[in-house]
């Protein structure tokens, strides 16, 4: 992997880590946005590249490092905003969706919840590989599907004139 398509997992990660942390203040949908933070961030940038034709991954190693690196950058904007928003909601509104949480959040000393975003962080980043991994099984196979039914097209040929 090149420097631009790093640049452009991280970018994209860090946007829908930011999207998601904004919508869990939701109360309905807090639960179905954490789940897909932990398990889902790394196939939705990773197919998102593919279709634009910036990331095409050729081994499992690449997978795995690129679902890896989604899955942690999304989580710490997904903490950075998650936070901002229940601090905003407790100290301004004087609402609070997770009672617990916005207290962890508010009341304990930074290095501690620095800590704790790390963690989650690596969390996220070992889930989010192994949904990287499986993501590239899945492209393969539907590839391998389409290359047995459509045998006659050979996309690298180039006989157009």
């Amino acid at each position: 992997m090149d420097k631009f398509i790093i640049k452009n997992l991280i970018i994209l990660s860090l946007i829908l880590g930011a999207i998601l942390g904004l919508l869990e203040a939701v109360p309905f949908l807090g639960v179905l946005i954490l789940l897909i933070a932990l398990l889902l961030t790394a196939p939705i940038v990773m197919v998102y590249l593919i279709m634009d034709g910036k990331l095409d991954l050729t081994t499992t190693k690449d997978s795995i490092l690129t679902g890896a690196l989604t899955g942690f950058c999304a989580n710490i904007s997904f903490s950075i905003a998650y936070s901002l928003i229940m601090v905003i909601l407790d100290k301004i509104f004087h609402y609070t969706p997770n009672f617990i949480l916005t207290a962890m959040i508010t009341h304990s000393p930074i290095w501690l919840l620095a800590v704790f975003v790390i963690f989650v962080g690596v969390l996220c980043a070992t889930t989010n590989a192994f949904s990287g991994f499986a993501t590239y099984y899945i492209i393969n196979f539907i590839r391998d599907m389409y290359e047995q039914k459509h045998p006659n097209n050979d996309f690298n040929r180039n006989d157009y004139k």
